[in-house]
């Protein structure tokens, strides 16, 4: 059996930027770094801010009406991010989907999008000097889009790969969220862990609740915890086992928390709402 570990470690405090009817995606949901092994700078996620790159990046950063950082994604890497409090529609005669790159080096992603963050389409390709907006009506998508997945496909530039700063919904496009959708209530739930390839549940106990998560992916996975204010956690286990483990949640309150699991290069982050 391979050894399992699971590091608890306090990683920057998840930089949400989001207001009352933003229409910046505002979390990252889903992310996965593949290493340009013939132009190597690191194993995991870099980028930069300014002048200052390539160095080493929270990719958390480019979430909400950021402007000054950014993530680089060399060929095939990708990052997959949300809006938690407004969708986007097709407005008529414009475009609806606006991806924020720095600078002008002929760098190029794939645009994806999904509104439930399981199914995603793909919508069109953006660069960094010509093309940052696209129209859903070019694919005659109907639903409103709640996920947005970027995939670098080059690695041009000082800091090769496609330089994300952050993604918003044009005006007329972005809707705000007032009520709970079922989307929304998805997004919120444990189980919803299921779209990433986890088995994960809440166990109702006498003593209160446990949050069970199986997956082989979980050996040397590193999992942390952040409250609704999105400070950091200390998770008390239940127990941990290779492919299993189980998290006691029974001293936490009312309110939406943010589990993250770090494997390798890919990076995870799930709401779940206790209510």
């Amino acid at each position: 059996m391979k050894n399992f570990i699971i590091f608890l470690f306090l990683i920057p405090l998840l930089s949400y930027s989001q207001t009352p009817n933003s229409e910046y995606a505002d979390k990252v949901v889903d992310a996965k770094y593949k290493d340009p092994n013939d132009y190597p700078y690191y194993t995991q996620f870099y980028g930069g801010g300014g002048y200052t790159f390539p160095v080493l990046i929270d990719i958390h950063k480019i979430e909400g009406a950021n402007e000054y950082y950014f993530v680089s994604l060399p060929t095939g890497s990708y990052i997959t991010l949300e809006f938690t409090n407004n969708k986007i529609i097709d407005y008529p005669n414009q475009d609806d989907i606006f991806v924020t790159e720095n600078g002008c080096n002929n760098e190029q992603a794939e645009v994806w999008i999904s509104k439930e963050g399981v199914k995603f389409t793909y919508l069109g390709t953006v660069d960094d000097c010509y093309i940052s907006s696209l129209d859903l009506a070019t694919i005659n998508f109907k639903d409103a889009v709640r996920f947005v997945k970027i995939v670098g496909l080059d690695l041009k530039g000082g800091s090769p790969g496609f330089d994300l700063i952050n993604v918003k919904g044009l005006p007329g496009s972005s809707v705000e969220v007032k009520e709970q959708d079922p989307t929304e209530a998805l997004a919120d739930s444990l189980q919803n862990l299921s779209r990433y390839g986890y088995t994960a549940s809440l166990n109702e106990k006498t003593a209160g609740k446990e949050w069970v998560i199986e997956s082989k992916d979980l050996t040397n996975a590193e999992i942390s915890l952040y409250d609704p204010q999105k400070n950091y956690l200390p998770i008390n286990y239940i127990s941990i086992s290779a492919n299993r483990v189980v998290i006691d949640a029974a001293g936490l309150t009312k309110g939406i928390y943010t589990l993250e699991i770090k494997n390798g290069s890919k990076i995870i982050s799930q709401k779940i709402s206790i209510i």
